[in-house]
């Protein structure tokens, strides 16, 4: 480590440099005690000896040039592997490494692809966990606060329309008390599904909390409107009579540059005012 540290304040940015350094003084460290020992023995006629130096020295510089360029090209797998490294930090763009064989190397390249894989599969199943509820697997709270965001951003950019919808349960609890809370997860979990089997991309919904859940649908409020009153209405034919699901929904348009609270407040309200006008149906603005 001492000689690496010292040819670090000398090449700080450059491990070739430090190699062929070592490669150069290896080299002409031996040439420079010979052409010593020659001037100093004095075995050798002058014009003999400049001519062996000569020689010698010629010969050393194209063999250390040659060595150098060699070296240079054994390192682009490392160069190659720090790239790969860089690559996923800024982009998060998995490598795909040669597999060079079983020396120090080739080790090394096989050792970064499996640990970056490994370290990427563990953060897609920690972002799951962080944003996915782990009953439905709809999105979270949390999920549905940065997906509401970024369906903002894109309703914006690219001028899409985006409505926002609340919906809740009205009749969980009963389901619950009737049938067990194994039935009512089932209602949850049946709901998230057959929400899915509509919702185009870009769409998502998420669970709110407890039997909340809140859908966005980029489309036109009048569309959007359509397609929640249709999946409600095959909600409740597909529930059946012994375990009968209804849900009362209230819907917002997204206005661009509108506070993120104010959309999901306007759309509760209105959730709100169908629970108390008798459920089961769906008010939207301007309804």
């Amino acid at each position: 480590m001492r000689l690496y540290r010292g040819l670090a304040r000398v090449f700080p940015r450059s491990f070739s440099a430090k190699l062929m350094t070592v490669v150069f003084i290896g080299v002409h460290v031996p040439l420079l005690g010979l052409l010593l020992w020659m001037a100093v023995s004095g075995h050798y006629q002058r014009d003999t000896m400049w001519t062996v130096v000569g020689v010698v020295l010629g010969a050393t510089l194209v063999g250390t040039a040659m060595a150098m360029m060699a070296l240079y090209r054994l390192m682009a797998p490392l160069r190659q592997a720090a790239d790969a490294l860089e690559a996923y930090y800024d982009e998060q763009r998995l490598p795909h490494l040669p597999d060079l064989g079983h020396d120090e190397i080739g080790r090394l390249l096989r050792s970064i692809n499996r640990n970056l894989h490994g370290v990427d599969a563990g953060l897609r199943d920690l972002r799951r966990s962080v944003l996915l509820d782990p009953l439905t697997q709809a999105l979270n709270r949390r999920g549905c606060e940065q997906a509401l965001a970024d369906s903002a951003q894109l309703a914006q950019s690219r001028r899409q329309p985006l409505s926002l919808f609340v919906v809740d349960l009205d009749n969980l609890k009963p389901i619950n008390d009737a049938h067990g809370h194994l039935a009512g997860d089932q209602v949850l979990v049946r709901l998230v599904e057959s929400a899915r089997q509509w919702l185009q991309p870009g769409d998502w919904i998420g669970r709110w909390g407890g039997d909340e859940f809140v859908l966005a649908v980029h489309a036109s409020h009048a569309v959007a409107c359509v397609r929640l009153r249709h999946w409600l209405a095959v909600l409740a034919a597909e529930s059946g009579e012994q375990m009968p699901l209804k849900a009362s929904a209230g819907g917002a348009a997204y206005r661009p540059g509108e506070d993120l609270r104010e959309v999901y407040r306007r759309a509760d309200a209105a959730m709100y005012r169908a629970k108390y006008a008798g459920g089961a149906r769906l008010l939207c603005e301007p309804d």
